[in-house]
């Protein structure tokens, strides 16, 4: 996988069903889609559009579900002080992770700041909804 260039997009699966996103409200989007979960002890995921199409992103989410896409530039993560780490997986090859936002860290004031700015400043677009279509284990 070549090296990860700042023009690159990156994109974070964010459920629909979790309220984070109301493209209606004007309200934006929630600092809590950047928030990491129990699967995130290295960093939270993104994939790089590069690689995943924003509907392929989505559909590794759950069967049943659908779930928007929020876009990020790695200029703009590196620009605030952020390290993205290529992480490719079997079934996301494009798959990148942010080491400072990890479970062990979330309630941190430093990882609480770090997802406002994501959510408010460094988000440049959300898409959708589209669905998931991985099936649960």
């Amino acid at each position: 996988m070549p090296e990860i260039d700042d023009s690159e997009v990156l994109l974070r699966r964010i459920p629909k069903s979790a309220n984070l996103f109301d493209p209606d409200s004007g309200a934006g989007l929630s600092p809590m889609a950047f928030r990491p979960n129990p699967n995130d002890t290295t960093g939270i995921s993104l994939s790089r559009q590069s690689v995943t199409a924003p509907e392929k992103a989505a559909a590794q989410g759950r069967e049943g579900k659908d779930y928007y896409i929020g876009k990020v530039t790695v200029g703009a993560l590196r620009a605030a002080g952020l390290t993205v780490v290529s992480k490719p997986l079997e079934d996301d090859p494009g798959h990148v992770e942010i080491p400072e936002l990890n479970y062990d860290n979330r309630k941190s004031d430093n990882s609480l700041e770090i997802q406002v700015k994501l959510a408010h400043e460094l988000c440049s677009e959300v898409v959708g909804p589209f669905p998931g279509q991985k099936a649960q284990s």
